[in-house]
């Protein structure tokens, strides 16, 4: 063979690895652009802020619904009680009990209200895990005042920024504010005050063309981390989205993958490490799909709120873990509460033709509920109304007259809070 035989070979083998290669990238390239539209938003993903004819709990009388089921009980505990709380109890509390527990007391802090301004109080080491709860809160509840929606009273209260309650029944000499406590059978088991979540707002409702859903049941869920023992709802769901068991009925999302930004994926990952319940994704993914299921983690699930704002039928795990609006909800009205052993059988159920007409009824009553009573004004006048029927429990005057001894030409410490007396200056034998 001549060289120049040898050599025109040899750029045809050239050429044909070029076009190779040529062809390997085309299809990465087409594979990426395909990874990156399934993140874009979708057109047929429809974010409504107003829905005309629904209204929005933002009044008071409004909101009596979730006073009655949530707030009221909360407070006729210490209401039962023959002896007052005072500021001396709040600072004996913190002493007593937060300060000789590290895990508890790092995710406490005391939140100060005077002359319309809000304060958050930490002690030096307090998780900056919890940050931006106790952040959200003071942030959300100052810009409300701020705008003229609520008129907060000075108080001065202890807020539990943990996901567990920390008053087992009869353990606090004050109430305590805290977004989780179990509750089980209609029987609470801590004597915490339920008081909303600021640090997830979700106050749009998402929807989804029904004609066009997915005929499944979703989860999102981390595919890495611990779903608990093997019997717990999430666990069995996971079992259950394997496709040799389950997995024509039902799904499972990476939770990590539905998060829009990549600040978002770093504070899922962030949350997720330090044992916080992690923020929730968006749902415009999770809305293709005609079921939404939420398991709880090891406490609460705050995407419950999201998924009640889809139009796609919700499916919650049975779980004694309440958030501030969950005694309002009802079973077969607002969603169809599991037992997660019998998942598949319930996901069968709702998607059989026969319980469509309840179900189209179950998702509207959801929407509304959560259009309603969900939205960060809602919640903020929730607080407020928290601090007016907490304040109640000390007597007229004494909450304004302990902010008043506060240090007014500094800022407030913990320090501060740990020398409050039994009686203000001001105020004496209920007389302010």
């Amino acid at each position: 063979m001549s060289n120049t035989d040898h050599y025109t070979k040899m750029e045809l083998l050239a050429f044909k690895w070029l076009i190779v290669l040529k062809l390997l990238f085309t299809i990465l390239k087409v594979c990426a652009e395909q990874e990156e539209g399934s993140s874009a938003p979708d057109a047929e993903v429809q974010h409504l802020t107003d829905k005309p004819g629904w209204d929005r709990a933002w009044t008071h009388a409004a909101l009596e619904p979730l006073y009655n089921s949530s707030l009221y009980p909360d407070v006729d505990v210490f209401h039962a009680r023959v002896r007052f709380p005072s500021a001396l109890g709040i600072a004996n509390q913190l002493r007593k009990y937060h300060l000789n527990s590290t895990r508890v007391k790092r995710g406490t802090a005391v939140v100060v209200v005077r002359a319309g301004k809000v304060y958050g109080i930490t002690f030096e080491d307090f998780s900056p895990a919890f940050r931006i709860r106790l952040d959200s809160v003071v942030s959300e509840l100052q810009r409300h005042q701020d705008a003229g929606y609520i008129k907060l009273e000075d108080t001065v209260f202890i807020y539990n920024a943990r996901d567990v309650p920390v008053c087992t029944l009869g353990y606090c000499l004050a109430p305590l504010f805290s977004h989780i406590k179990d509750i089980r059978n209609g029987r609470p088991y801590s004597d915490d005050m339920l008081v909303p979540l600021m640090s997830y707002p979700f106050e749009e409702l998402v929807e989804y063309p029904q004609d066009k859903k997915i005929r499944q049941g979703v989860m999102a869920s981390y595919m890495d981390e611990a779903v608990g023992s093997e019997n717990t709802c999430r666990s069995l769901v996971h079992r259950f989205a394997r496709q040799d068991t389950a997995g024509e009925y039902i799904k499972v999302l990476d939770s990590e993958r539905l998060m829009e930004t990549d600040k978002d994926r770093n504070g899922l990952k962030a949350a997720h490490v330090s044992g916080i319940v992690a923020p929730p994704p968006p749902p415009d993914e999770l809305v293709r799909y005609s079921l939404v299921m939420s398991c709880d983690y090891q406490t609460a699930n705050p995407g419950l709120a999201s998924l009640l704002h889809t139009n796609s039928l919700v499916l919650k795990g049975r779980s004694a873990w309440h958030e501030h609006y969950y005694r309002a909800l009802e079973n077969g009205v607002h969603f169809v509460e599991f037992e997660p052993g019998f998942a598949e059988e319930e996901v069968k159920d709702a998607l059989k033709p026969a319980s469509q007409e309840k179900v189209r009824a179950m998702v509207e009553a959801a929407q509304r509920f959560a259009y309603k009573y969900l939205s960060q004004r809602s919640r903020a006048l929730f607080f407020e109304k928290a601090i007016s029927e907490y304040n109640k429990l000390f007597g007229p005057g004494y909450m304004k007259a302990t902010v008043a001894d506060l240090p007014g030409d500094r800022n407030i410490q913990m320090r501060d809070i740990l020398a409050l007396n039994m009686y203000p200056s001001s105020w004496r034998q209920g007389l302010a």
